[in-house]
């Protein structure tokens, strides 16, 4: 299910203001960089001036802006978006996708995954089908399409295999508000809100995520006598020009230690 454009309720000179703040960047860091005047941003920023569609583009580009934003930023200024897919360009897109499902082959035997939107699960390789296997406690060929947020409530022995289960949900609920805090998804409205009012969940995304001593956040999961532990590594597309593949991401699970190495290893 791909995401949807928020309502266009801020106007140009809000939204553009708004995403030059969020990267602390100043007035005559962007104008420079955009081919302006300070003068004219300070315009657009204030309403007084109306940009032509070249201007946004330059701005959209000066401030490392995703084709979904820029897409934002050329509706409010009144021009049709730019970056959405069409037709003629099914054939690329389907290469793109060919392309980003190969790297789960490459990674094997170790889990891998091809998201839409950073939550949706298109594709699994076989090393993800052997932990969806191990977690379910039942064998499976592949790993089923269905998304992470409803994998993570979803009560039973999957959930509690996976021994920090509290820690993996708020990571996952962080990275989701970081990657689409301008992205609309009413179907994930409902399951953000559950997973945010687990008590643990809620307790770590009140605390500061520097203060962990781990580096990075681990998978730990549990099947009976065996212990293994994984760290995520995300790949996604440099400067797409579509939105049909912007919010393709690939998700490599990686082994931790020897033991989970061993594990998948194994035949």
């Amino acid at each position: 299910m791909n995401a949807v454009l928020l309502p266009a309720a801020d106007s140009f000179a809000d939204q553009l203001r708004a995403n030059r703040r969020s990267l602390g960047r100043s007035q005559l860091q962007t104008a420079l960089a955009a081919g302006v005047s300070q003068r004219h941003l300070s315009f657009l920023e204030s309403g007084r001036a109306r940009p032509g569609r070249g201007v946004v583009l330059a701005l959209s580009a000066a401030l490392g802006l995703s084709v979904t934003r820029q897409n934002q930023l050329l509706l409010a200024a009144g021009f049709a978006p730019m970056f959405e897919g069409s037709a003629s360009g099914a054939e690329e897109v389907g290469l793109v996708e060919r392309a980003m499902a190969a790297f789960l082959h490459s990674h094997e035997p170790y889990p891998a995954l091809l998201l839409r939107d950073g939550v949706w699960i298109e594709k699994g390789n076989r090393g993800a089908a052997k932990l969806w296997s191990a977690v379910r406690g039942q064998p499976i060929d592949d790993v089923p399409q269905e998304n992470l947020f409803d994998l993570m409530l979803r009560r039973g022995p999957g959930r509690e295999r996976l021994e920090n289960w509290s820690e993996a949900a708020a990571c996952l609920l962080r990275r989701y508000m970081a990657e689409h805090a301008q992205l609309r998804r009413p179907e994930f409205d409902e399951r953000v809100a559950s997973l945010a009012a687990n008590e643990e969940v809620k307790q770590l995304l009140q605390s500061d995520p520097g203060a962990q001593a781990a580096p990075v956040v681990l998978l730990r999961y549990r099947f009976d006598d065996v212990r293994i532990a994984l760290f995520v590594v995300i790949a996604s597309l440099h400067a797409p020009l579509d939105t049909r593949v912007e919010h393709l991401r690939v998700e490599f699970l990686v082994p931790a230690d020897a033991a989970t190495e061993a594990w998948f290893r194994a035949a």
